[in-house]
């Protein structure tokens, strides 16, 4: 299964009332990143960060009208999640250095293939984790 569905947000929850939202599996992505915490619908298209961390924290009830998701597994996949966008961020600093200007020499400083290589490693594991997590909390029970 490459989605889980999350939960129908509540009609009061704010920037997406009223959606039915899945969260897809991520996936290494042009040979040097992951592709993470996309979620929507059919119509929809966004990400987990922009939506559910730009905000202050909202007990379950407050975002999804129907989940099976408690407010302590809201916690940790948050958490989760926090942890996984962190990395990616680092993990892109070593890739790229900076990569706003060309002034190449000052913001390029710390590029390194070696730490680039580790910190995906160490997403890759936060990502599986996240994934379980939320595949065990979501499933049907018998």
């Amino acid at each position: 299964m490459d989605k889980i569905y999350l939960g129908k947000t509540s009609s009061t929850f704010s920037p997406l009332p009223n959606e039915r939202i899945y969260l897809t599996k991520h996936k290494w992505d042009c040979g040097w990143y992951w592709g993470m915490g996309y979620i929507g619908n059919t119509n929809l298209h966004t990400h987990f960060n922009s939506v559910f961390l730009k905000t202050q924290y909202q007990p379950i009830k407050n975002i999804f009208s129907e989940t099976k998701i408690t407010d302590k597994d809201w916690w940790v996949i948050r958490d989760l999640f926090v942890q996984a966008y962190a990395l990616k961020e680092c993990a892109e600093v070593y890739r790229h250095g900076g990569y706003q200007t060309t002034l190449k020499e000052t913001t390029d400083i710390i590029q390194s293939k070696e730490m680039e290589n580790k910190l995906n490693a160490d997403l890759k594991i936060v990502l599986d984790k996240l994934w379980d997590f939320i595949q065990e909390i979501t499933k049907e029970k018998d």
